[in-house]
């Protein structure tokens, strides 16, 4: 038995990856996205006959990308979305663009775009959740977005006060970022595994009903401590370490500890942490859209 199985048997897992070639192969539970994921899969050569016909039926008119209109990264986006989730069998998390995230408004517009243009390639939106940034803005608009039977799935999380404000505003699923927070938080325990813990404590305690996703990880210990979350999400390369490692020693899991790391400090840090995520969201959105206009240009003209 190898350690992807053990984890099948306690928790859902997510792959963070737009592969069609490596989802096709597995069953996953669940998919998230962002821009250097699709990027990645542009670039794979897998994708060539798809994208090419939807390349071609590009109508120059629409605008490249937009926060309100639909646009042609919108529709490919969506596409994308389309191509992959036959073979997962729950969700898939749609980001916004990383800019909108301190605008509440401009968020709720662009998810409403996303999910009606779900339901036109005839996707239920009952197997989409909208991944947007832990911000005060972004959470308020999840919430707001809950009225309209959307989900979303709140990504960059790294204090307790963002942790709280989803639970009381009933997020589908929240996804804290288990390696950032060890990366700049250093303690005798891993940091990022007993915030993680923490705040499972903290939902239980209070019988919320948001998921936690675990996600950005360092090792597999990381990995491996958190398997009681509903969903840890892992890249394809610790996909691929866990399908190798054999489970042939007994794993003790411990759900809930009492041991009390600086949290004071960690909610200081957050926001800085918060911002770096979606500054590095935006760069990466930007590459995309280049080489979408780089791509569009050169194919039809």
């Amino acid at each position: 038995m190898n350690l992807l199985y053990f984890l099948k048997k306690n928790t859902k897992i997510s792959i963070d990856s737009a592969d069609i070639n490596l989802i096709k192969k597995y069953s996953f539970d669940s998919l998230t996205s962002n821009p250097s994921l699709i990027l990645n899969a542009l670039l794979n050569k897998s994708y060539n006959s798809i994208l090419k016909s939807f390349f071609l039926n590009f109508n120059k008119k629409n605008l490249l990308d937009s926060d309100s209109n639909i646009s042609f990264y919108d529709k490919l986006l969506v596409f994308i979305a389309c191509n992959l989730i036959k073979f997962v069998n729950d969700k898939i998390s749609i980001e916004i663009p990383a800019r909108i995230s301190y605008d509440y408004n401009k968020i709720i517009i662009y998810s409403k775009k996303i999910i009606f243009l779900c339901n036109s390639f005839g996707i239920n939106k009952d197997r989409i959740l909208i991944k947007i940034p832990g911000t005060d803005s972004g959470i308020k608009a999840a919430g707001k977005l809950k009225l309209f039977g959307i989900e979303s799935n709140i990504t960059l999380i790294f204090d307790i006060n963002q942790v709280k404000k989803c639970f009381e505003n009933g997020i589908y699923i929240i996804s804290p970022f288990v390696g950032r927070i060890s990366d700049s938080l250093n303690c005798f325990f891993d940091s990022g595994v007993n915030f993680v813990k923490n705040i499972y404590h903290y939902k239980k305690s209070f019988n919320f009903k948001t998921k936690i996703m675990a996600a950005s990880f360092r090792n597999l210990n990381q990995i491996i401590n958190l398997s009681f979350c509903d969903y840890i999400t892992i890249s394809p390369i610790f996909f691929e370490k866990l399908i190798n490692k054999k489970n042939d020693f007994n794993i003790l899991i411990k759900k809930e500890n009492n041991i009390n790391f600086n949290l004071s400090y960690l909610n200081l840090i957050s926001s800085k942490l918060l911002l770096n995520g979606i500054i590095q969201f935006e760069k990466d959105h930007n590459k995309l859209i280049n080489l979408l206009s780089f791509l569009i240009n050169n194919i039809i003209n």
